[in-house]
């Protein structure tokens, strides 16, 4: 059950509603959206240069096991020497331990949390993650500054796509309509360029785009140049949004052979080497124009990709990671 006793009457209605049937009212009138203000600080220092965190280690996984709070704190002090923001992509019970992490030992960490929406899930457990964002973001309303509702559910490519539109904004306005922070929706620029996103876009505070130039063909050299464009390109059709680069990065590894997406698209030659030309470009530009931002990723996840072909442990997948998965530096960050 959810407790309520934080929340206003109409919510608690609106709420009940929702998770109890998995039915939103997407035609109930409302006024027009007041954007709530995202741009995050700490101590009156500008932190929106963030990146994306993944506790799993080794021989972990969703389906394998939970970190300890020992490691979680040893990756969030590796971290905190360099960003003071990061990106939670679920609301789960490893959520919570890493939320528990940073507010028992006062890390200087503050967290956009995200709820998991996933197409080939059960109402239920898509509306399981919706409560426990909300219950996440004013148990540690503190630590919690943004709230994400659901990672490439819209772009026509994504595997866990959502084709119910107005059932996720019904779920964007329940979490809204229960927490104090900014709400947004992460998705690939590929959906943001279409004439549907506007629908999801006027119910956010802010837009979260993904653009990878390695993943659409692109050589080291045009890295940086092809992220710009994508980003200007996004922000000139919302002219009247704050734009986040909620996932971009250069891998270290790749399948080079067969018929894979990865294979084929994946044009640009990748390594450290790479990884730390393209990081530094991108660090250097979001710094220069205070650019909010969630770097891919903290470190490797070995548990990503699966473990077929030939050579599965070379999918990119398993190596956007600044770090390795035994949180040794790669060459961009030492």
């Amino acid at each position: 059950m959810i407790s309520f006793i934080r929340y206003p009457m109409f919510v608690v209605l609106f709420l009940l509603t929702a998770c109890s049937t998995g039915a939103y009212d997407i035609n109930r009138a409302d006024q027009a959206l007041v954007k709530r203000e995202f741009n995050p600080t700490l101590d009156g220092k500008w932190i929106g240069n963030g990146i994306s965190y993944g506790a799993y280690r080794d021989g972990e996984g969703p389906d394998q096991g939970l970190s300890s709070k020992a490691n979680i704190l040893e990756d969030l002090q590796i971290i905190a020497k360099h960003w003071n923001l990061i990106r939670l992509y679920g609301s789960d019970l490893q959520s919570k331990k890493i939320l528990e992490v940073i507010e028992d030992n006062n890390l200087p960490i503050r967290v956009m949390l995200g709820a998991w929406l996933d197409g080939h899930k059960t109402e239920h457990e898509n509306d399981e993650q919706i409560r426990l964002a909300i219950k996440f973001a004013n148990r540690f309303e503190k630590i919690v500054v943004a709230v994400n509702v659901g990672n490439e559910i819209f772009v026509d490519w994504s595997w866990h796509r959502i084709d119910n539109v107005d059932k996720v904004i019904g779920q964007i306005r329940a979490v809204r309509a229960a927490i104090k922070q900014p709400v947004t929706v992460s998705d690939d620029y590929n959906f943001w360029n279409k004439q549907h996103a506007k629908k999801v876009a006027d119910e956010l505070d802010f837009i979260c785009i993904h653009g990878y130039a390695l993943w659409n063909s692109q050589q080291l050299e045009q890295g940086l140049e092809w992220t710009e464009t994508t980003y200007e390109d996004i922000q000139g059709r919302y002219p009247d949004q704050n734009i986040a680069f909620c996932e971009t990065g250069w891998a270290t590894s790749k399948v080079r052979t067969g018929d894979s997406d990865e294979a084929k698209l994946m044009i640009g030659k990748v390594g450290e080497d790479e990884q730390k030309a393209f990081f530094d470009q991108y660090n250097n530009w979001v710094n220069q124009n205070q650019l909010i931002s969630f770097y891919f990723s903290s470190f490797d996840e070995n548990w990503k990709g699966g473990f077929d072909g030939e050579d599965p442990m070379s999918k990119a997948e398993k190596h956007w990671g600044l770090y390795k998965s035994d949180r040794s530096p790669k060459k961009a960050i030492r």
